[in-house]
């Protein structure tokens, strides 16, 4: 073999491997591409499977707590001195704590007003009023809201103070 035989020959043989370690690269490339999707899916799938563990019971909650209004409705009226009347408040009372106790196991939790400051994510405002001071600071509670784990369930329903108007 002549010298520019073998030159060829090991121009080509350099040739081959580099276009073998190229290919090598490139399905390593894609074999870590194809495991990064994998992975990505597993924890949407994970996130999926949380999200409707944590928000099955949406619907049923939504039904439970117009009860919950009633019962605290009940116990906001006033009373006698009468005795029936005083054990018929404590059922109440006791039956109202079980089933909030219930509600919390689900992850349903009512929404605490803080500062007492309106915040469009957690209330609804049905009623503005004048009032001396900060503006959207609330002003009554007309119905509780609630949260399910980090989630609006019911936003509260809220009067929010308002400017007085300048004459």
């Amino acid at each position: 073999m002549s010298s520019s035989e073998e030159a060829e020959t090991t121009a080509a043989s350099e040739a081959g491997e580099v276009n073998w370690e190229e290919k090598a690269e490139a399905y390593r490339n894609d074999y870590l591409r194809a495991l990064a999707d994998a992975e990505n899916q597993r924890k949407r799938s994970e996130k999926q499977i949380e999200d409707a563990r944590n928000y099955a019971v949406d619907r049923f909650a939504r039904e439970l707590l117009p009860v919950i209004d009633s019962l605290e409705l009940a116990l906001a009226t006033p009373l006698e001195g009468d005795e029936a009347v005083t054990q018929f408040r404590q059922g109440i009372e006791n039956t109202l704590t079980l089933f909030a106790q219930a509600l919390g196991k689900a992850g349903i939790a009512p929404i605490e007003m803080g500062e007492g400051r309106f915040d469009p994510h957690l209330h609804q405002a049905i009623a503005m009023v004048e009032a001396e001071g900060d503006a959207n600071r609330i002003l009554a509670v007309h119905q509780k809201g609630y949260l399910m784990h980090d989630r609006l369930l019911r936003p509260a329903m809220v009067s929010v103070s308002k400017a007085p108007k300048t004459a």
